[in-house]
């Protein structure tokens, strides 16, 4: 007994020493001050949960993004922990733990040897460029979103392999729960595809073929009624998601660079600040895995990239459409699966036998340099002003990190340098949103009533209809028309 659940018992143990201290880290103020603080009202209440599932994720006139189950999880935190964040960051960790547990399992149903089944499951736990997804408390609907696809497909392993009606509804419930947590999950029935025609030794009857495409499509239209009632008038057309999807292409090869080079990470990473010859070499070693007589089995190095590519290229589409893509490092976790696969079929490792020394010492080596890595990553997301620091200092093309570090030494009362990194985010981008209405109250603190109304009318020249800028430029005429 205690064999069979040593495995999940190391990935537990591994996952807690590793992230526990962030239950004492503070909110970062990048969209947990909005899901949590702002919206506090609404999720500290379980009577709340029907707006949840009939309004965007924050609860906003923004009306694009449909994430009901991350709300749910967040209210549920919210009975226990109020408005502080250490309960919210404890089933971060928690989660994180689940999904390395469900992918070593995955691995195992996939045939990998149970040894490298735990080694590549440690891999995925503790890999640097997925500490946004675990640190960053928003970042747990990518986690969330991966334990129920990861379950969704487990069950339709089942499913192939036992043809019971328990599996199939399982399935189906996993996925619908999935598409709750983000709209990334509707590739998934594509995965299911590929792997019955191409890989799996099971083959059921027409009937159940269908009842699993009928149920998948089910699922898909429940989601789809609920998501209509939330969501209405913010749909993107086709040209959009192709321009997007095109036009921030390179962020994939960026991507396959983070996993095999996880190196000059960033908690809000620019893809032109990225170097590109890690993702090249990234690129390099998938290829020399493909052509390699020792390599990969080359259709499940065909499934593993298409997991990776069909989970990847949703996180290219550009909803704002803004200048300026961010390669959000939490949108690596769930594609990052794929690639795990990729390496677990790799003839390479595994006809190696795990616990020789010179097979055991190069591989503890690298998942220690992946813990330290991690851990000086992690402490990137300490507190609202280190976050931001950290996000200047790493993505120096950024016009948003600089803007929202000059907005948190504005709420610690540091007003001269607050002031120098709003008019930094300008130099970068002339049209940055909310930064003159920013400068604007500075100046208005000071008493330069003409410089403080010149910024709050640029403001809305950028951005018509922005409410603080109209409530601060309505204020100003008033304190003006007093002043004479």
């Amino acid at each position: 007994m205690l064999k069979t659940y040593k495995p999940y018992l190391i990935i537990f143990i591994f996952g807690l020493a590793l992230y526990l201290f962030t239950a004492f880290f503070d909110f970062s103020y990048l969209d947990d001050n909005v899901l949590i603080g702002d919206n506090y009202s609404i999720i500290s209440h379980v009577s709340n949960i029907g707006q949840v599932f009939t309004d965007d994720v924050f609860f906003s006139s923004d009306n694009f993004y449909y994430r009901p189950l991350l709300n749910v999880s967040l209210m549920l935190d919210s009975i226990i922990s109020g408005s502080l964040p250490w309960f919210f960051h404890l089933n971060n960790i928690l989660f994180n733990i689940i999904a390395a547990c469900l992918l070593f399992l995955l691995l195992l149903k996939l045939k990998t040897p149970r040894s490298w089944s735990l080694f590549f499951s440690l891999l995925f736990l503790t890999h640097p460029a997925l500490v946004q997804a675990v640190a960053w408390i928003p970042g747990r609907n990518d986690v969330l979103l991966t334990i129920f696809v990861l379950s969704s497909f487990l069950l339709f392993l089942e499913f192939l392999q036992k043809q019971k009606l328990v599996y199939y509804i399982l399935c189906i419930i996993s996925f619908l729960i999935a598409l709750f947590l983000k709209e990334t999950a509707l590739v998934l029935p594509f995965l299911f595809i590929f792997y019955y025609l191409f890989i799996s030794d099971y083959k059921i009857v027409a009937s159940d073929s269908w009842a699993l495409v009928i149920g998948l499509l089910a699922a898909v239209l429940i989601w789809f009624i609920f998501r209509s009632l939330a969501i209405s008038g913010n749909s993107l057309n086709l040209s959009i998601i192709f321009i997007s999807i095109v036009t921030n292409s390179s962020a994939i090869i960026v991507g396959l660079g983070k996993f095999f080079l996880p190196f000059k990470l960033s908690v809000m990473p620019v893809v032109f600040d990225i170097n590109p010859i890690f993702g090249i070499v990234g690129s390099l070693l998938l290829a020399l895995m493909l052509i390699s007589k020792r390599g990969v089995d080359k259709k499940y190095f065909a499934f593993g990239l298409l997991w990776f590519w069909l989970f990847f290229v949703p996180s290219l589409i550009n909803p704002d459409k803004a200048a300026f893509y961010y390669l959000f490092e939490h949108r690596l976790y769930l594609p990052f699966i794929g690639l795990i696969i990729i390496l677990s079929k790799n003839k390479f490792f595994t006809s190696l036998d795990f616990k020789k020394i010179y097979v055991y010492l190069p591989s503890t080596f690298i998942l220690v340099l992946f813990i330290i890595s991690s851990f000086l990553h992690i402490l990137d997301f300490k507190n609202r002003l280190v976050f931001w620091q950290s996000a200047v200092a790493s993505s120096p093309s950024s016009p948003m990190a600089e803007r929202n570090l000059g907005a948190m030494l504005y709420l610690d009362g540091n007003k001269v340098e607050a002031l120098e990194h709003y008019q930094k985010s300008l130099v970068i981008n002339r049209q940055e949103p909310m930064a003159h209405n920013n400068i604007g109250l500075i100046y208005m603190d000071a008493g330069k009533l003409e410089a403080a109304e010149r910024e709050f009318r640029l403001e809305l020249d950028i951005n018509p209809g922005y409410d603080k800028a109209l409530n601060n430029l309505k204020n100003l005429l008033i304190l003006k028309n007093q002043l004479r």
